[in-house]
C-alpha cells in the first residue's frame, strides 16, 4: 500500500530517520554514492544510526511489523520492494536496512532515498523508505553535428526522451557519440553535456564540436636498419587511406597497440633491447596526418651457450640433439618456443607428462650474447591406465580408439604424449570431429588415465552445387554423404530416421554423387568400411557411370568394383580388387566433304557412300567402336604413414599393383603394372604451427599386351603435368592427330606449399616432369594458389595453377592456366 505522508497517531510515533545522503549538497550526491558503494564493497560502514544510544538499543531487538514505500509516483511499489531484503516478522537490523536503501538507490528511476523507523502496535516497528524519483528526460538535443545526421547519432544512445534521467547513461552517451565520429575519421571531436540545463530542466543537450575529418596519408618507419619495412607494415594495423579498402583512421589506442606489436616483433627476432615510439605529424589544416614509428633497434642477440638445469633422466647430449638451438645463432622467439616444445616432447615420449620446461636467458659479459638456459622440472614417469572417451554422442568408442591403438597409445604402455598428438591429428583429419583434446587424469602413483574429449561435427551432408575446371568444364553437383555411416544401425522408428540418429556412428563412409556437365557426366555410389568385422580389414564397394566427350568420340562407362584389403600394424596393407565394366564408344567424328569422293585415297578410314562422309577418328578408336566388356582383378601392396588424410604434412605413401584384365572373361586380355610413392616433409613451421610442406612424387605405369585406346595412359592437366592440356601429352593418330594413349607412363614431380593466410590460402611452387612412349622427357615448372574453404561442414578445395613447359614435343598441347573450382550452396 502506497503512503504519500508519514502516518502519525496513537500507535505511530516517529522514532528516527536516516538518509543515504544526510548532509551533503544535492550536486555532490552522485560522487558520494559512488564512493559509498566502493567502501561498502570493502566492508566499511557508511552511515551510522542517528538515534541516541538508549533509543538505538531499544529498537535493535524489535520485530518488524511492516515495510513500505513512500514518495513514489511513477515507480511501482513492487519494483522498489524487489530490492528490499528486510521482511515483516524479522528482527530489526540497521545494517540490513542500510543495504536495502543502497540497493534501491541503484535503480535508475530513484534519485535519493530516506529510511525511517516508526513505532507500531505490539511493541513492533515499521520501516518506511521515502524515495525521491529521478526526473524524466524532458528533451534530447544534439547541437553542432553537421556531418552526421541526428537520427544516426540518437541510435547510439542507450536512453530516450521520456525515460528516467540516468546520469551514468548520459555520460556514457557522450563517449558513444564521440566514438561514432572517431569511426568516421573525426579525430579531434569533442562531445560535452550541458550540465546546467540538465540540472535545471532535466534536458539532455550534447554540444558537439566536430573538428576536421582526418585521414592517415602516410605510415613511416624510422630507424629500422636491420628489419625491412615490408615486414614491419604487416605487424601494424594503422594504414594509409586507400579508397574502398582502407579508411585511414587515426586512433591513439590503435597506435599504442601497434607500438607494442612492433616491440614484441623486434624482441621475437632477437633484438632484446629494442624500443619503439609512435608520433603524429599533422598538416596545417589538420586534415591529414603522417604516423611515424621511431625505432631504436639495439643489438641482435646471439646464443653464446646452451645449458640445462634440473635434468637427471636425460643427459645434456640427448637433450641438445632434440633442440634446434645452436651457439652463434640469433635467439628468436620462434627458436625459443620450438626448443621448449622439443625438450617437452623428448620427456613426453617416455611418459614424463608433467615435465615443466622454461627457457631463461642469462646475459653474459659480452655485449649481444646470452646463454640459453633450460630450467627443467622432470617430475614422475607415468604409464597409461585407461583411455576414457567423452563427447562422442554418435560416434562409437572403437572408432576413436583405433587411431590411438594405431600409434601405440594403449593402456599398459607408457603415457606417450607424442603418440597421443599424432593420433589426435589423424582423428581430426577424418572430418568426424571439430576438436579433439587429450588430457591426463587421475591420482595414482605411477599411472594416469587419458581423457579424450571430442567435439563431433556434422558428418551427414546433402550438397547442391556447381563446379568448373579446365579438365572437365562446367559441372553441377548433387551429393549425399555420410562420413560416419553405420550400415548395421537401422532405424527403430520414423523419428530415428528423420532425426539423423539412424545409420550413424561406425566411422564408415557412404557417398552418392551425380555430376551432370557440359563435357563430362559422372555418377557414383561408394561405401568404405575401415575395419571389416572389427578386424584390420577394409572394404570398398563402388557403383559408377561415366560419360565424356573425348577428342574424336563419345566414351560411356558403367560398372562396379569391390576391394578387400588387410592393414598391418606397420602401416603396410595388401588388397585385391575386382572390376566389371561396360564401355561404349560411339559418335565417332566425321568430316562431310563437298569435293568429289575420288580425291580421298586413304584406305584406312571408313566412308559413307550416301553422305560422302570421312570418319576422321583414329583407327585405334574405330577398332573399339560399340560396346566393350571388361573384367579385371588387381592385387595391390602399399604403405601409408601420413599424419592426416587431407593435406598431409609428414609421412609417405607407397603402392605397387598388378591388374590382370580379362581375368574373369571379357573382350580384352592384358596386364597393367603400376608403382609409385609420395613423400611429405615439413620444411618450415611458424610459431602457430602452420607448416610449409615439401612433397615429392614418382609414379610409373606399364601395359603388357594389347590394350584398347580407352585403357591406355595419357598425361597433362591438373593431377598430372601442369602446363600441358588435359590428355595433351600422348602419342597421336588419325587424320587430326588425336591422342591415342601410351603403353607406359612415367611421372616425377615436386611441390612446395606454403600457408599465406591462416589455414585457408596457400601458395605453391611446382615442377612436373614425365614421359610417354613417344617424344622427349617433358618438363614444366609453375606456381599456384590453393584455397581451402569450409562450406556446409565440408572442405571445398580450389586450385589455380600457372604452368610453363620447358621441354615439350611439337605435338603436345599446352595450357598455361589450369584450375579447379567448386562451390556448394
Amino acid at each position: 500500500m502506497r503512503n504519500k505522508a508519514s502516518q502519525t497517531g496513537p500507535n505511530h510515533t516517529e522514532m528516527n530517520q536516516s538518509s543515504v545522503f544526510p548532509v551533503w549538497p544535492r550536486r555532490w550526491r552522485p560522487a558520494v554514492w559512488i564512493c559509498g558503494v566502493l567502501l561498502w564493497g570493502w566492508g566499511i560502514p557508511l552511515f551510522s544510526y542517528a538515534a541516541d544510544p538508549v533509543t538505538k538499543a531499544g529498537i535493535q531487538d524489535k520485530i518488524i511489523h511492516q515495510v513500505r514505500v513512500e514518495g513514489n509516483d511513477s515507480v511501482a511499489d513492487s519494483a522498489i520492494m524487489a530490492q528490499v531484503r528486510s521482511r515483516p516478522g524479522s528482527v530489526f537490523s540497521e545494517t540490513l536496512i542500510s543495504q536495502d536503501a543502497r540497493r534501491i538507490i541503484i535503480l535508475p528511476e530513484i534519485y535519493d532515498v530516506i529510511w525511517k523507523v516508526m513505532a507500531a502496535a505490539d511493541d513492533q516497528v515499521d520501516i518506511v523508505f521515502n524515495v525521491i524519483e529521478s526526473p524524466k528526460v524532458r528533451e534530447l538535443i544534439l547541437a553542432g553535428n553537421k556531418h552526421i545526421k541526428t537520427a544516426k547519432l540518437e541510435k547510439e544512445l542507450k536512453f530516450k526522451k521520456g525515460e528516467f534521467l540516468d546520469r551514468y547513461l548520459i555520460n556514457l552517451g557522450a563517449d558513444d557519440l564521440a566514438e561514432v565520429y572517431h569511426k568516421k575519421g573525426y579525430y579531434f571531436v569533442s562531445v560535452q553535456v550541458d550540465r546546467e540545463l540538465l540540472e535545471k530542466e532535466a534536458t539532455v543537450r550534447y554540444v558537439i564540436v566536430e573538428g576536421p575529418r582526418i585521414r592517415v596519408n602516410k605510415v613511416r618507419f624510422i630507424g629500422n636498419a636491420q628489419l625491412p619495412t615490408r615486414k614491419l607494415k604487416g605487424k601494424v594495423k594503422t594504414h594509409p587511406y586507400f579508397p574502398i579498402f582502407r579508411k585511414g583512421l587515426l586512433s591513439d589506442d590503435q597506435l599504442e597497440e601497434d607500438r607494442l606489436a612492433l616491440m614484441l616483433y623486434y624482441q621475437e627476432e632477437g633484438f632484446l633491447d629494442a624500443r619503439v615510439f609512435a608520433q603524429k605529424q599533422f598538416n596545417e589544416d589538420r586534415s591529414r596526418v603522417a604516423v611515424e614509428f621511431v625505432i631504436e633497434e639495439g643489438i641482435k642477440y646471439i646464443i653464446a651457450a646452451v645449458r640445462f638445469r634440473g635434468n637427471e633422466i636425460f643427459d645434456e647430449d640427448t637433450l641438445r640433439e632434440s633442440v634446434t638451438l645452436e651457439t652463434g645463432k640469433v635467439l628468436t622467439q620462434k627458436r625459443r618456443t620450438f626448443a621448449e616444445r622439443a625438450v617437452k616432447r623428448t620427456y613426453g615420449k617416455e611418459g614424463y607428462i608433467y615435465t615443466k620446461v622454461r627457457l631463461d636467458l642469462d646475459f653474459t659479459d659480452r655485449e649481444g650474447e646470452v646463454d640459453a638456459v633450460f630450467n627443467i622440472e622432470e617430475n614422475e614417469q607415468y604409464l597409461l591406465s585407461r583411455l576414457i572417451i567423452r563427447g562422442n554422442y554418435e560416434t562409437q568408442d572403437k572408432v576413436i580408439r583405433r587411431d590411438f591403438d594405431r600409434h601405440g597409445f594403449m593402456p599398459g604402455g607408457l603415457y606417450n604424449t607424442d603418440s597421443a598428438d599424432r593420433a589426435k591429428r589423424r582423428l581430426l583429419g577424418k572430418g568426424l570431429f571439430e576438436d579433439v583434446t587429450v588430457t591426463p587424469s587421475g591420482q595414482g602413483p605411477a599411472e594416469r588415465d587419458a581423457v579424450v574429449d571430442v567435439t563431433e561435427t556434422r558428418t551427414g551432408v546433402i550438397l547442391f552445387g556447381v563446379g568448373v575446371d579446365t579438365n572437365s568444364g562446367v559441372m553441377g553437383q548433387i551429393s549425399l554423404e555420410q562420413r560416419n555411416f553405420d550400415i548395421s544401425r537401422w532405424p527403430t522408428s520414423l523419428s530415428d530416421l528423420f532425426s539423423g540418429e539412424a545409420f550413424v556412428g561406425a566411422g564408415q563412409r557412404l557417398r552418392a554423387d551425380f555430376y551432370p556437365g557440359t563435357r563430362v557426366t559422372r555418377g557414383r555410389i561408394s561405401f568404405h568400411e575401415s575395419y571389416l568385422f572389427d578386424q584390420p580389414y577394409y572394404l570398398d564397394v563402388n557403383l559408377y557411370l561415366f560419360r565424356r566427350w573425348r577428342e574424336s568420340y563419345l566414351e560411356q562407362r558403367r560398372g562396379s568394383s569391390v576391394s578387400v584389403g588387410h592393414r598391418f600394424e606397420n602401416d603396410w596393407f595388401v588388397d585385391g580388387t575386382l572390376r566389371y565394366e561396360h564401355v561404349l564408344v560411339s559418335d565417332l567424328d566425321d568430316y562431310i566433304h563437298r569435293s568429289p569422293l575420288w580425291e580421298f585415297t586413304w584406305d584406312d578410314y571408313l566412308f559413307d557412300d550416301n553422305y560422302h562422309a570421312l570418319i576422321v577418328a583414329p583407327p585405334e578408336v574405330q577398332e573399339v567402336e560399340g560396346t566393350n566388356r571388361l573384367t579385371s582383378f588387381r592385387l595391390g601392396v602399399g604403405q601409408d604413414s601420413t599424419d592426416r588424410l587431407f593435406m598431409p604434412t609428414e609421412g609417405h605413401k607407397i603402392n605397387f599393383g598388378w591388374e590382370q584384365v580379362g581375368a574373369l572373361g571379357g573382350e580384352y586380355s592384358f596386364a597393367s603394372l603400376s608403382a609409385g610413392g609420395t613423400l611429405y616433409k615439413t620444411v618450415y613451421m611458424d610459431i602457430t604451427e602452420r607448416r610449409t610442406v615439401w612433397a615429392g612424387q614418382i609414379r610409373g605405369r606399364k601395359i603388357i599386351g594389347d590394350a584398347p585406346v580407352f585403357e591406355r595412359f595419357y598425361a597433362g592437366g591438373i593431377g598430372s603435368m601442369r602446363g600441358f592440356d588435359f590428355r595433351g601429352v600422348s602419342p597421336r593418330g588419325g587424320l587430326l592427330d588425336d591422342p591415342v594413349g601410351s603403353d607406359y607412363l612415367v611421372q616425377v614431380g615436386t611441390e612446395l606449399t606454403h600457408p599465406l593466410f591462416e589455414e585457408t590460402i596457400f601458395g605453391k611452387l611446382f615442377c612436373d616432369t614425365g614421359m610417354v612412349s613417344e617424344g622427349p622427357y617433358r618438363v614444366s615448372v609453375g606456381f599456384g594458389i590453393e584455397f581451402v574453404v569450409p562450406q556446409l561442414f565440408k572442405m571445398v578445395p580450389m586450385h589455380f595453377d600457372f604452368g610453363f613447359p620447358l621441354i615439350r614435343d611439337d605435338m603436345d598441347e599446352e595450357e598455361l592456366f589450369s584450375f579447379t573450382f567448386g562451390l556448394s550452396f
